[in-house]
This record gives structure tokens, C-alpha cells and sequence, in this order.
């Protein structure tokens, strides 16, 4: 009985053996997470995207009434990226589908709390627009610092969690061809679904001056600093094999924004600015550092509601 036992665990074991053995040889397609330099092309591609997204003032912090409440609704541009600037895939050889969205909106309500300090907080959710689906949360504090006259100056931070979901590497335009064929190169068999990991941190200095003359017209000037925190997940099937890159970028940036307010009511006011964040990229075959900022136009509504 013992031996008959031992003749049947012996087959077993091989069996075993052999399989931990063809696992360890397989190709894996879940990878774990490469992370990039600040300047290859696909960490420039998650820092452009991001930076459009950060949540920084239209304005110079102002002072509000002690738990009043605003509703705003933000709008940013978000550049069309040509070719050249498309092909971040693969270290800087495959074109990605990033001209998605022209415009970038977020909704936003801020509440006056004590010691003329602002709480702004703002959420974009998960609907589908122009074939992507955001899901992100921002928050600022801001406080004027000082205030006199024409003049006012004050602080900002902010920081937003939260992610954007798309179609990036396998777009729906690629998958009408059959894989390997001159329109669809690398294989995708269906529509990708990506996800872009957007986070940050940053604050800002902000200084104004209202002009009487022209109806208390407000130019402002903003300066801040602000740490990018990005991944990006693929989700795709190449040629049959499903692709699970995991891609890691991470960078400290500053930022500039210029324009002017306009108090149009008691209760409404507006903003237009022009924002610049200066980021860099090496693409292949280059081997030096080229500029490739953000520069986007943005505009601001905010009704009091209390």
C-alpha cells in the first residue's frame, strides 16, 4: 500500500515540478512597475496632462465673508499635440492617441471659513467625454496676506487625487485595421483601456492690484511650485497577448499665471488667465533635453450662493 502510495506521489511531484518550471519560463504579462526619468517621453506626456489639471488660482487669494459659499465652474484648454509630440510610447517610438479633449472642466465650490482663510474643493466625475472618463478630487486652502488699498497678496496650496480613463494606446480608429497591418502596427486586438493616475501637491504665492479707473479690473500674477505624482496603467491585448504595463514618473515643476478679474456683480465675478509650466523631454534620437512646456488659456465663473 506504501509503495503504491509512493509510486503515485513520485509521478505527481514531477508533474509539479515541471509546471513551476514552464511558469518561471513563460513571458509575464503583468509587469511590475517600471519608473521613468523625468525627461523620457512617456514621464513628459504624464506631466503635460497633469499640469493641466492643476488646481491653482485665477487670482490672488482674497478674503471672503466668514461661511459665505460659491459655485465656480473652472474651464482650461488643453493644446492639440502634433505628431512628433504624440510619440512617447515605447521610450519615444509609438504614436499614442492624446488629442482627446480640447477643453478641461471642473466644477468647484468654495466656502469662506475663519481667520480669512478659503476652502476651494472640486470634483470632476466619471463621465464619459470625448472618449474619456475623469475621476479626480482637488483641494485649496488660500489666504491673503496682505492687503491695502489697490494691492492684495496671499497664499495658496492645493492637491488633487483621482485618475483619467481612455482608449490612449489601442484607440478605436487602430482597431478597424487588422493586427500587424500597416494601420494597426503593433497588434492591438480591440480597444485599450487605460488608466492615467493624476496627483499632486503645490502651492503658490499671488499678488493683484485693482484698477478703479477701468471698473476695478484686477490684473494678478501667480507664482508656484508643485510636485507631480504620476502613473500610467495600460490595459490592452497585443497580438493576443494582453499588455499590463505599469509605468511610474514623478517631478518637482513651477508655474506661472497671469491675467484679470472682474467683479461683474455683488455676486458673480470672472477670471481669464494664461497659465505656463516649463517641461522638458529627450526624444529619440536625440540625446539632449528639448523644452516642450504647458501653456493653456483658462477662465473662471464663480456665483455667491450665501
Amino acid at each position: 500500500m506504501l509503495a503504491s502510495v509512493a509510486r503515485l506521489r513520485s509521478p505527481l511531484r514531477a508533474i509539479a515540478v515541471s509546471a513551476a518550471v514552464c511558469a518561471s519560463l513563460a513571458p509575464s504579462t503583468a509587469r511590475a512597475a517600471d519608473h521613468l526619468h523625468w525627461n523620457e517621453p512617456e514621464a513628459w506626456a504624464m506631466f503635460y496632462f497633469t499640469s493641466v489639471t492643476l488646481f491653482s488660482g485665477l487670482g490672488a487669494p482674497r478674503a471672503r465673508d466668514l461661511w459665505s459659499v460659491e459655485a465656480g465652474l473652472e474651464l482650461g484648454t488643453i493644446p492639440h499635440l502634433d505628431e512628433e509630440q504624440r510619440t512617447v510610447g515605447f521610450g519615444g517610438t509609438k504614436t499614442e492617441d492624446l488629442n482627446k479633449a480640447p477643453i478641461f472642466v471642473r466644477p468647484r465650490i468654495t466656502v469662506g471659513l475663519p481667520w480669512k482663510v478659503s476652502l476651494s474643493l472640486a470634483y470632476v466625475p466619471p463621465i464619459e467625454v470625448w472618449g474619456v472618463t475623469p475621476h479626480l478630487f482637488a483641494v485649496a486652502l488660500e489666504r491673503p496676506i496682505y492687503e491695502r488699498g489697490p494691492w492684495t497678496f496671499g497664499v495658496r496650496t492645493y492637491a488633487q487625487v483621482g485618475h483619467v480613463e481612455g482608449d490612449f494606446t489601442c484607440p478605436h480608429d487602430v482597431t478597424n485595421f487588422p493586427p500587424g497591418s500597416a494601420g494597426n502596427p503593433y497588434g492591438c486586438d480591440g480597444t485599450s483601456q487605460d488608466r492615467a493616475d493624476q496627483r499632486y501637491v503645490g502651492a503658490e504665492v499671488g499678488t493683484s492690484y485693482r484698477v478703479d479707473r477701468l471698473w476695478g479690473l484686477t490684473p494678478y500674477l501667480t507664482l508656484g511650485a508643485n510636485y507631480l505624482d504620476t502613473e500610467f496603467h495600460v490595459h490592452a491585448k497585443e497580438f493576443g497577448i494582453p499588455d499590463r504595463t505599469h509605468l511610474e514618473a514623478d517631478v518637482w515643476t513651477f508655474s506661472l499665471g497671469t491675467g484679470v478679474s472682474y467683479q461683474i456683480s455683488e455676486r458673480i465675478r470672472w477670471s481669464l488667465g494664461l497659465f505656463f509650466t516649463p517641461l522638458f523631454v529627450t526624444r529619440p534620437p536625440e540625446t539632449d533635453d528639448e523644452s516642450d512646456s504647458l501653456v493653456n488659456f483658462r477662465t473662471d465663473v464663480s456665483f455667491r450662493l450665501l
